[in-house]
């Protein structure tokens, strides 16, 4: 069965069928294509194991269950799996606390670029994930908005939980040059040089303007199916829906190779 790539209409996402059992260059070549095109790709039924789940997300750079040797990323407080212990279990049980939206890791010096997340154990109802696009948010922001946030640092981070780092608010995208909004609710705390009353506006402002739902797409799981997203210019929430079911999925970060 080909590869095959289909964009969804909303505003961000393509579904990929045909994904083959082993994976080459080639298909990391066409698969960064289309996830630097649509943002989130969805394998439905891909049926990942832990050893797959590495091998695929490998293509895009290197991989840590969070942030790679750093400390205070609450990993103490997390279930991590593979030989390196690249994969971080998240279990319904264990690990409600993504039902917001935020972008993963940015407490960390340099962020994650991507992840890849494999749906082990599914409620029968509920549990989707949304993700937003981040680069609409940013265009579609008023002029005199852009140039405010233009010249704007945010911190992001919940001490002692997490680390803290200092970023742009606005970035821009290097791979495909585009600018970015990079704040979000989960983890961005306020504005460098500006009073917390300046900042909680223009955060929620800013907030509110992102997660408006003609910027997003919603995907609702079974088993087996995966999902591989570009921290660098979405958000993610998991909807916090399905009661006591239990719901465990197995993720890997995706961080900018050593070498590079």
């Amino acid at each position: 069965m080909p590869l095959s790539i289909r964009q969804l209409p909303q505003a961000l996402g393509a579904v990929v069928t045909g994904l083959p059992d082993t994976f080459d260059d080639a298909l990391a070549e066409q698969l960064h294509e289309a996830w630097m095109e649509h943002l989130v790709l969805f394998f439905p039924q891909a049926h990942l194991d832990d050893d797959r789940l590495v091998a695929l997300g490998s293509l895009f750079g290197d991989l840590a269950a969070t942030t790679p040797g750093k400390a205070n990323d609450a990993r103490n407080d997390m279930t991590t799996l593979g030989t390196g212990g690249e994969i971080l279990e998240l279990d319904s049980d264990v690990e409600r606390g993504a039902n917001i939206w935020h972008t993963d890791l940015t407490f960390a010096e340099t962020p994650s670029m991507g992840a890849l997340l494999s749906m082990r154990v599914c409620p029968e109802r509920g549990g989707d994930t949304m993700w937003l696009n981040q680069y609409r948010a940013y265009d579609t922001l008023a002029e005199p908005v852009r140039t405010l946030v233009d010249g704007l640092h945010a911190s992001h981070g919940r001490a002692p939980y997490t680390g803290t780092a200092v970023h742009p608010a606005v970035t821009t995208h290097p791979v495909t040059g585009r600018r970015t909004l990079f704040v979000n609710r989960g983890w961005t705390t306020g504005f460098q040089g500006l009073s917390p009353i300046e900042s909680n506006a223009i955060l929620g402002m800013l907030c509110d303007h992102a997660e408006r739902p003609e910027n997003t797409v919603r995907w609702t799981w079974q088993a087996g199916d995966a999902a591989l997203w570009d921290n660098r210019c979405t958000q993610h929430y998991a909807i916090n829906d399905y009661g006591r079911a239990k719901r465990i999925l197995h993720r890997v970060a995706i961080h900018p190779p050593t070498s590079a």
